[in-house]
């Protein structure tokens, strides 16, 4: 009896440190998680964090003659800071969640005309991936 109750107490040691490894693991990756990269169609992925590459141009296509417009902020409503037609280029950085455009909350964030914005990542194509954009700072009052 004196065996058994030491290993239960032996099995439950070793279940808390494995819990607490699991715990510090995922807050100390979380932080560098901007590497996390966004899928491109047929599943591919590169993480452009891990390479060292800077912006990944992406081709604006499904967009018809409309084009797609570049905004200060990853939303429909945001203000327009740009315009882009199919097949033009774009130079995004990273990527971040926001309004869903035809099911797709992603959107990149990059440079056009010198000036940055916000573009649907529904209509952008690309051969590589960039990473998650840092999120915004928590502001407490």
């Amino acid at each position: 009896m004196l065996v058994l109750l030491r290993l239960g107490l032996l099995v439950r040691v070793v279940a808390v440190i494995g819990a607490v490894i699991a715990v510090l693991a995922v807050l100390l990756t979380g932080r560098e998680s901007t590497g996390v990269a966004l899928p491109l169609p047929g599943g591919a992925q590169v993480n452009v964090a891990a390479t060292g590459q800077g912006a990944v141009s992406y081709r604006v296509t499904g967009t018809g003659k409309d084009g797609l417009n570049v905004r200060s902020c990853p939303d429909v409503v945001c203000a327009k800071v740009g315009l882009l037609r199919e097949g033009d280029s774009f130079g995004a950085t990273c990527w971040q969640r926001g309004a869903a455009v035809s099911g797709d909350p992603k959107w990149l964030s990059g440079t056009v005309n010198g000036r940055t914005g916000f573009a649907a990542a529904r209509f952008l194509r690309a051969e590589a991936a960039v990473p998650a954009c840092d999120p915004p700072p928590v502001v407490r009052s």
